[in-house]
């Protein structure tokens, strides 16, 4: 589980974050830099939770599946469908994020 966490700082794939916070924002694209770098790492936390979700009901799954009978199969079913869900529309929201970048300003500008 510790390997998956760290994984993605190995190869840079959760954006850097600023070395230290500015006394003032000289423009609002500095502000602006903040705020998306701040709900990348967020957007990047909660996919983290959700993989730890996915596995947990996969344990449960595993653990109590012939036991809990099918009630139990059924309520693990219905908690991946939310995750998955969620994750779907995670994906979605930040991919509307670039459309409506791109359309309103062009794709040069879009940094998100």
């Amino acid at each position: 589980m510790l390997a998956l966490l760290v994984l993605p700082l190995g190869v840079s794939a959760i954006p850097e974050a600023p070395s230290k916070l500015p006394e003032t924002f000289a423009t609002t694209d500095d502000l602006f830099n903040y705020i998306r770098i701040a709900l990348n790492w967020i957007f990047y936390a909660l996919l983290v939770l959700a993989l730890f979700y996915i596995l947990l009901i996969a344990i449960n799954y595993v653990t109590q599946g012939g036991s809990g009978g099918a009630d139990s199969v059924k309520d693990n079913g219905k908690k991946l469908s939310y995750i998955l869900l969620g994750i779907a529309l995670a994906l979605i929201a930040k991919g509307l994020v670039y459309v409506v970048c791109y359309l309103v300003s062009g794709a040069g500008y879009c940094k998100y």
